[in-house]
């Protein structure tokens, strides 16, 4: 069972969240005790959630309203426990829940995303309760060999503690398939001519993921060349934006559709030509895979993610020049050399399965279980 704070904030997944209790544990906030309040979960960095766009940071928190956070995810957490008794614990980052699931006195293993090991550099007042969870686990799973390396460097554990797992992705929902654009298009009050080159970006509105290269890089390309943007995120433009001049970028031809449904995605990607992801940093790029598996060949960024496995452009990050330049490239390829590049970016997408992920998960599960029931037994 999958447990998360949520406070309804209106996205086009809500629905499918809340009526799934079978599947979602679903801990509601806002809480509040005497005069602390708090709206919505923190966010480790101040980067926007698409469940939480505009939220306050583990770092903007008072040292009150932190431990008030703690303490109520403690009781919540302590019932759901109580009910559906879990042999193991999966927490996603190493962060303050792990902390707390060991102090109940459950074993678990935590799952790093990166964005946890950026929020560790992020927040010092953070560091002693991530470090302590990261070697209270009794297996921590790193997205890449880099993800692995950042884990080693700043939480000093042991390396056969860390486990690659890198991601997969849902093969039934992210394949090739028609798409009628007109019709897409128009149920999304889209005006796109029919001979545009369509590129995707599907990820946050910030500039972690590089919107602003990306806008940057749009105005660098001549209008004529009619490449149309479909960015497939939400978040707070303004904020990514924020120091670069208005010059600077264009948002002509950019399509912005806020935060969507994976199955609109995946129109939307088999309605387009190529991905693109201008990240500054990833821990592996899940978006571009997905977009992969709809046969779409991407322009990613050296970040530490996708330009491990991409098919496409690879690219230097926070460089608009060269962005634009692999854009046009990518326009103008011959039809065959395209094809090829297309069906490359399915093939490869295809060796980074569920099945394999999950089995993999399901091994190191096996082994903390066995490993608690020994310790029981001998106790």
């Amino acid at each position: 069972k999958l447990f998360f704070p949520d406070s309804k904030e209106p996205s086009n997944d809500l629905d499918y969240y809340y009526s799934h209790p079978e599947l979602f544990e679903i801990w509601h906030l806002p809480i509040e005790k005497g005069e602390l309040r708090l709206d919505s979960f923190p966010l480790m960095i101040p980067d926007p959630h698409p469940r939480n766009p505009i939220g306050k940071t583990y770092k903007e928190l008072t040292e009150k309203e932190l431990y008030f956070y703690f303490e109520a995810f403690r009781n919540r957490i302590s019932k759901v426990i109580e009910t559906f008794k879990p042999d193991i614990i999966e927490c996603q980052h190493i962060w303050a829940y792990d902390h707390i699931i060991d102090d109940l006195g459950y074993p678990f293993i935590a799952a790093a995303h990166h964005s946890d090991q950026m929020g560790y550099r992020f927040d010092p007042r953070m560091r002693p309760i991530a470090k302590k969870s990261a070697h209270d686990a009794k297996f921590i799973f790193a997205l890449s060999e880099e993800n692995k390396r950042e884990i080693l460097e700043l939480y000093g554990v042991a390396a056969n503690k860390v486990i690659i797992l890198e991601n997969g992705y849902d093969r039934k929902m992210f394949h090739p398939f028609p798409v009628n654009k007109e019709e897409l298009f128009e149920a999304h009050d889209l005006k796109i001519p029919k001979e545009a080159f369509l590129v995707t970006f599907a990820g946050k509105l910030s500039k972690t993921k590089g919107i602003d290269t990306l806008l940057q890089a749009n105005a660098l390309i001549p209008e004529k060349e009619k490449i149309h943007f479909l960015v497939l995120g939400a978040g707070n433009l303004k904020e990514a934006l924020k120091g670069a001049s208005p010059d600077s970028y264009s948002t002509k031809q950019v399509h912005f559709l806020d935060h969507l449904m994976p199955k609109k995605v995946a129109e939307f990607h088999n309605a387009s030509d190529i991905t693109v992801m201008p990240s500054r940093t990833e821990g592996f790029g899940l978006s571009c895979l997905e977009a992969m598996g709809c046969g779409l060949p991407a322009i990613v960024t050296r970040c530490g993610g996708p330009e491990h496995y991409a098919v496409g452009e690879i690219i230097e990050k926070e460089n608009p020049e060269a962005l634009a330049k692999a854009l046009l490239k990518m326009k103008h390829l011959p039809h065959n050399a395209y094809k090829a590049l297309s069906n490359q970016a399915i093939e490869t997408a295809h060796h980074y399965s569920w099945t394999s992920n999950a089995k993999k998960r399901l091994h190191y599960y096996q082994k903390v279980i066995d490993e608690t029931s020994k310790l029981k037994n001998v106790s």
